[in-house]
């Protein structure tokens, strides 16, 4: 398929290595049939989007030399400030578009973007609009549309490089996003207002603390195996703390809780007699403490975002359907 084609070449693979083994492995097959796993016991999922919706989550795909995973990292789903709306990427009619549900219940959703080839969004601060990136040819940019309605779109990057991933300062006035140079990744903002451009650190998928202070990033190794670990920087005084990383798994997509305390993040976990390698949603606090995984299922899950109570985890999963297709899940989390 066509947008698998460009995912291969697309930004923030999150390559972990290892020795590749002597022999072929067996296929383990996946029961994506199953909501849950007996390790996940005790935790409520429930569906917020159906299989005909047909959602879209990251490229997932294994790395030809490590025989590890690589992913796109930046989110495909977000949850509106007042928790009530849920913004998700679905393909119609061989476009991947915006798409807006309410999280209270029913089927009706709400075609945001059109004839477009969005790839990942997030709402402002104030609900009232979304930023997306969205590849045009094989360029991509960030753009901005109202969340209710109306068509016009702004453009809110536009060069030659890549820009992807935004999340918006709380004011709602700049928008951080990573930009690709000469094959590295770095952490920018945009002034809504003024234009005005501003680089920040080596990085990618940024995600703001509450108070505006500092970024919490992915960013690859410096080992050579690429694999994906979890920073922060200080805005302020520009200091560089190193919060997650392992020698044999890789993190991406942190999603910081409302009380800026924990940090939701995507996690490769190594392949058992059940499973296959596959990705997982993992806690740890924001000093690198207490890390722990909270989903085990066969499938992927990816794409975690907080509700804006703090008490749930909305997330893309495989799991509930006999084919693996991706849906929109949430749980309940204590921290």
């Amino acid at each position: 398929m066509m947008r698998l084609s460009f995912f291969i070449v697309a930004l923030f693979f999150i390559i972990q290595s290892c020795t590749p083994p002597p022999t072929a492995p067996q296929e383990i097959k996946v029961n994506y049939m199953n909501v849950s796993v007996p390790e996940e016991g005790g935790m409520s999922f429930v569906q917020y989007t159906r299989e005909d919706e047909r959602v879209l989550g990251p490229y997932i795909g294994e790395n030809y030399y490590t025989k590890k995973l690589q992913w796109y990292a930046a989110p495909f789903i977000s949850v509106s400030p007042d928790g009530e709306n849920l913004a998700y990427v679905a393909r119609s009619n061989e476009y991947d578009n915006l798409y807006i549900k309410k999280i209270s219940g029913g089927r009706a959703t709400i075609q945001r973007t059109f004839n477009r080839n969005v790839l990942d969004m997030t709402f402002s601060p104030d609900g009232k609009k979304i930023a997306f990136t969205e590849q045009r040819g094989s360029d991509k940019n960030i753009y901005m549309i109202n969340a209710n309605e109306g068509a016009a779109v702004q453009q809110v990057t536009a060069s030659s490089t890549d820009e992807i991933g935004p999340d918006f300062t709380s004011d709602g006035e700049s928008v951080f996003f990573t930009k690709s140079e000469n094959s590295r990744y770095y952490i920018w903002n945009v002034n809504l207002k003024t234009s005005l451009l501003t680089q920040y650190s080596e990085g990618f998928t940024p995600h703001l603390t509450p108070d505006d202070k500092s970024l919490v990033i992915t960013r690859n190794s410096k080992d050579g195996k690429g694999r994906g670990e979890i920073w922060m920087i200080d805005l302020k005084i520009g200091t560089e703390t190193l919060i997650l990383n392992h020698p044999e798994i890789g993190y991406s997509s942190p999603s910081i809780h409302p009380d800026g305390e924990v940090i939701a993040l995507v996690g490769s976990t190594e392949k058992s007699d059940a499973r296959p390698q596959n990705l997982d949603i993992y806690l740890v606090n924001t000093d690198g403490t207490n890390l722990r995984q909270i989903t085990f299922h066969g499938g992927h899950d990816v794409s975690p975002q907080w509700s804006p109570d703090g008490k749930s985890i909305f997330f893309i999963s495989q799991r509930g359907n006999e084919t693996g297709k991706y849906n929109v899940w949430k749980i309940d989390v204590k921290i």
